[in-house]
């Protein structure tokens, strides 16, 4: 699959606003991935992926680091997502809404991981969810 190709599927199934919006999306969860796996399993994802996204896991470590949890996951995936809402005149603050920042987050990376996973033949798919953290496990095989 080519990159411009890959980005207009999760814009499709995300129903993201724009491109920009997908392709920032995409990056996010790409580089969240590139933190929790390792080097080996990255390596086999170079087939299956367009090399404008593959070069995003060429940070990866030698070993997965077992202390990610999906907190840590979601906290790199929801950079593309705006977390701060419109000032709260019942508090005089800012209104955060951190947990539907979340949400759409976790969303996201649903609708990429389904792209990405339609890139990968099972025994692919099966290796890279045994890497991830368990919470963010899930999310890709609901995926």
């Amino acid at each position: 699959m080519e990159y411009r190709e890959f980005i207009v599927e999760v814009q499709k199934r995300g129903r993201l606003a724009s491109f920009e919006e997908a392709e920032a999306a995409t990056l996010a969860v790409m580089r969240a991935l590139a933190e929790v796996l390792c080097r080996e399993r990255a390596a086999s994802m170079e087939r299956c992926l367009p090399a404008e996204l593959f070069c995003v896991f060429e940070r990866c470590r030698p070993e997965a680091d077992p202390f990610i949890d999906s907190q840590t996951f979601i906290g790199w995936a929801s950079g593309c997502v705006d977390a701060v809402g419109m000032p709260d005149k019942t508090l005089g603050g800012m209104d955060l809404f951190a947990v539907d920042a979340a949400e759409e987050a976790v969303r996201r990376c649903g609708c990429v991981f389904c792209v990405l996973k339609s890139c990968m033949d099972a025994s692919l798919r099966e290796a890279l969810a045994r890497e991830l953290p368990e919470v963010v496990c899930d999310w890709f095989r609901s995926a």
